[in-house]
Order: C-alpha cells, then structure tokens, then sequence
C-alpha cells in the first residue's frame, strides 16, 4: 500500500489548499478549510515564499483557523516592509469575518 505524498497540498472536500500559483509567485491561492493542516500541507517553501506574495485569492475558503490567518498576516507585513500592500481577492464570508473579528482587515486592499 502507497503512502500518500506528504508535501502535496490537501485537496479533498475535508481538508483545504494552501498553494502558490506555479505560473506567478506572487500569487497565493486558499481553498476549502485553511487551517493547521492545510498550512503544514502546503510545505517550508510557503513559508519562504509568504514575503513575496502580492495578492492572495481566498474566494474558495469555507473555514479559516489562526494558522490560516497567520499566513495572511505575514504576507501582508513583508508587503509592507516593501512599501505595499496585498490584494485580497474575493474573500469568502469566513476570511472576512475572521479578519474583520480581529481588527486585520484594513491590513489588506479588499477587492470583491
């Protein structure tokens, strides 16, 4: 029996997606529920790349934890440290709850 492979972002219905786009860097897409097992999913080299990331598409996102929001979060400070800002795109209900129950939505451009 085959293991399944560990540093594949999760995709299934229980489990959500915590993935750079391939074809642009800057791009970071979220998907179903983004929390401590998506994030871990999503591999070291997320980490890495969070203080690159310019927009974040989080349309999809059914369920946000606090490692999912840490992720935000730490893209939207290194944006800053470049003197920018990340694009939000889309967010879902969940994502802007979290983030307005935080007080971290002006962090972030929202655009609908």
């Amino acid at each position: 029996m085959s293991r399944p492979d560990e540093t594949a972002p999760a995709s299934s219905a229980d489990h959500g997606a915590v993935a750079l786009d391939g074809d642009d860097p800057t791009l970071l897409r979220l998907e179903g529920e983004v929390d401590l097992h998506a994030v871990e999913s999503a591999g070291p080299a997320l980490t890495a790349q969070l203080r690159d990331i310019e927009v974040v598409d989080a349309s999809g996102v059914t369920f946000i934890d606090s490692m999912g929001l840490h992720c935000l979060i730490t893209a939207a400070v290194a944006a800053r440290e470049r003197g920018a800002r990340v694009r939000l795109l889309r967010p879902s209900r969940p994502v802007l709850q979290m983030l307005e129950i935080t007080a971290m939505v002006d962090f972030f451009d929202v655009e609908d």
